[in-house]
């Protein structure tokens, strides 16, 4: 087959979702012909450049791009390059990876109307607790998107618990599959002097739980630092950068907690080696903006234990759910965040992989595709 990938970016832009839009597509390219694109995230002037290239026998094109508005990048000349690629006989399939409202150029393309979609519902615009700007935005938004199920062929959602939450949603059941999201198992060599650096920003604590995430609302850092007022013999590390990273630095300071570790964004090497050495890596969101957390299979990839919110409508319990490695607490409750830290040192387990595997993840994609393309 010829897939055509439609993402928002593509590595080396950090985020779950790009990682696992590469270990989706690499693991496809063993047996079919695939093209990837994407957003160009590197911006040196108001509009990034196009590149095209290939990577792991993925074709990589790396569209202009307009600056993001409102978090959102617009990609410039779609239709054209749409066109160019249908006509190439590069899409026998065309999966577009949702939310990225350049998706919708799609619905203007005739060529790419020729073939099936494919939609990947990574998650919903809006939750609960999403800004009043951007609900305002997504009620203009809606009936485009809704046009864009409308001509879906197939939606993939990452578990039910999602879908049955999901508003957007509900119209479009028969479309729907579940097809959990999966990475690439890897074993990483951590180095000596990286182990070392790690082993001491972790100062021989009792309990030490590690956590990767951008620091903004949904992630619900503050409930880390509830916690380690409770449990000042743990020590928590916090890694990302975002728009509360001086908020979650004043609260520190206020609370004199010396028990907590802000490090901004670090680089891989480092990173590996505070979850390779970690007792617990925690997921404390408490937003459905979480849709699925990605970042947990990285820390199962490492045999870690992992804690996570008990949040009703989000990936994260269900992935608990699927290993002796997960345990969920209370939403929102520091109590009982610190009652199953306190427990987490007990768990022995090994993880069994097959449920989170891109290679069982493609797998079934590609069974998926097959059904459309006969």
């Amino acid at each position: 087959m010829k897939i055509l990938h439609f993402g928002k970016f593509y590595p080396p832009f950090n985020g779950g979702m790009e990682i696992y839009l590469r270990d989706l597509a690499e693991q496809q390219a063993k047996t079919n012909s695939v093209t990837v694109l994407v957003h160009n995230h590197k911006f040196n002037t108001l509009v990034s450049p196009m590149i095209a290239e290939t990577i792991n026998q993925v074709d990589v094109i790396r569209q202009k791009t307009l600056k993001p508005v409102l978090f959102t990048p617009i990609m410039l000349g779609t239709n054209k390059i749409v066109t160019q690629l249908v006509s190439q006989d590069k899409a026998d399939i065309i999966h577009i990876s949702w939310p990225n409202p350049s998706a919708l150029f799609l619905l203007l393309n005739k060529a790419a109307k020729t073939k099936p979609w494919v939609i990947q519902w990574q998650s919903d615009m809006v939750t609960e607790n999403s800004s009043w700007l951007l609900k305002l935005a997504y009620k203009l938004f809606k009936p485009f998107e809704t046009k864009l199920l409308q001509q879906a062929s197939k939606i993939i959602v990452s578990t039910e618990d999602y879908y049955n939450h999901s508003i957007a949603l509900k119209k479009f059941q028969p479309k729907c599959e579940v097809i959990p999201l999966g990475i690439k198992p890897q074993t990483y060599k951590i180095d000596d002097t990286d182990k070392q650096w790690a082993v001491a920003k972790w100062n021989n604590a009792k309990y030490k739980i590690y956590t990767i995430g951008r620091l903004t609302f949904y992630k619900n850092h503050q409930l880390l630092l509830q916690a380690a007022e409770l449990l000042p013999n743990a020590k928590f590390i916090i890694t990302g950068t975002g728009d509360l990273a001086a908020t979650l630095t004043k609260l520190i300071d206020q609370k004199s907690l010396n028990n907590i570790i802000l490090t901004g964004s670090l680089r891989k090497n480092k990173l590996n080696a505070l979850l390779s050495t970690c007792d617990a890596f925690c997921l404390p969101s408490n937003d459905r903006a979480e849709s699925y957390g990605m970042v947990l299979l990285e820390a199962l990839n490492f045999n870690k234990t992992i804690l996570v919110s008990n949040l009703a409508g989000s990936g994260m319990r269900w992935i608990a759910s699927q290993t002796k490695l997960g345990q969920t607490f209370d939403c929102n409750d520091a109590s009982d965040l610190v009652t199953k830290i306190k427990g987490s040192l007990h768990t022995e387990s090994k993880v069994d992989y097959k449920p989170f595997s891109i290679e069982f993840c493609a797998k079934t994609i590609d069974s998926l595709y097959r059904d459309l393309v006969k």
